[in-house]
């Protein structure tokens, strides 16, 4: 009896409908894998904020959201000066900024400029803020921050080079620490001022009175003990707080704050 003959089995032919399914998963696969890193880009890129920076210890905290879809608002800066720190004609800190810095506001810090400006005192006592000029006094025993959000590093740290060239081209020595992975400018010698130290921390420009004030953020940055985000006091200050209340200030309570506040007003309005 021959044997059977076995006819081999013709692979199915697979139609457009396969080709089509294929490439649906293929372009699945390819959104859940961009989406995902997309998000750790976001999320790898997003620093703490400032209040998650600040020791918990800060006695007072002014913030305003000067820059909104890209676009600085000069107004809610205004507002912010004249309900918040009685500044009664913010245009006039303009030019008298500006040599302190050393460069054009419009050109050098409006293109990086994100949604938060923010000022922090801490260590205040108000027996040292009753002398006749306050200003000065908070600069030389308390702490006294500066913050400015960065929506554009690269820009921000540019800034800080051209302002770090600008005070040695008069005359200034300017030093360098390094503390828990960030680079603190100050200047050597002289009076205390607002400016005297400055650095980048996480996405923040930030300029202080002492190196040590900044040295607290860097601390802080590395998860180093309570933050001022972490304050009950806080929490119920930022759940309460409105984008219609630009000059809205948080104080600790204690004593020290409306002085720190009028002292704070003569730094700023300083000549």
């Amino acid at each position: 009896m021959p044997a059977a003959t076995t006819t081999p089995t013709t692979p199915r032919e697979r139609g457009l409908g396969y080709a089509l399914a294929g490439g649906l998963v293929i372009t699945a696969i390819a959104v859940v894998i961009g989406g995902l890193l997309f998000a750790w880009l976001l999320l790898a890129t997003r620093g703490p904020s400032a209040p998650e920076l600040l020791p918990a210890d800060v006695q007072l905290y002014a913030a305003t959201s000067p820059n909104i879809g890209g676009v600085v608002e000069v107004e809610q800066l205004r507002r912010a000066l004249r309900d918040g720190l009685g500044i009664p004609e913010p245009e006039a800190l303009v030019a008298p900024i500006e040599t302190l810095l050393g460069v054009s506001l419009r050109e050098h810090v409006a293109p990086w400029l994100g949604s938060e400006i923010a000022v922090a005192v801490r260590g205040a006592d108000p027996a040292q803020l009753r002398s006749a000029d306050p200003g000065a006094s908070l600069l030389e025993h308390a702490e006294v921050l500066f913050l400015f959000a960065s929506k554009n590093d690269p820009q921000a740290l540019a800034f800080l080079e051209k302002h770090r060239a600008a005070r040695e081209a008069r005359g200034e020595t300017i030093a360098t620490l390094e503390r828990n992975g960030v680079s603190i400018h100050y200047a050597e010698g002289g009076e205390p001022g607002p400016i005297a130290a400055f650095a980048m921390v996480q996405h923040y420009l930030v300029f202080a009175n002492r190196p040590e004030a900044i040295e607290h953020l860097a601390v802080a940055d590395g998860g180093t003990g309570a933050t001022l985000a972490q304050t009950a006091a806080f929490v119920r200050f930022q759940k309460e707080r409105t984008t219609a209340r630009a000059g809205a200030i948080y104080t600790d309570g204690t004593p020290a704050s409306e002085a720190i506040r009028e002292a704070l007003r003569d730094v700023l309005m300083a000549r």
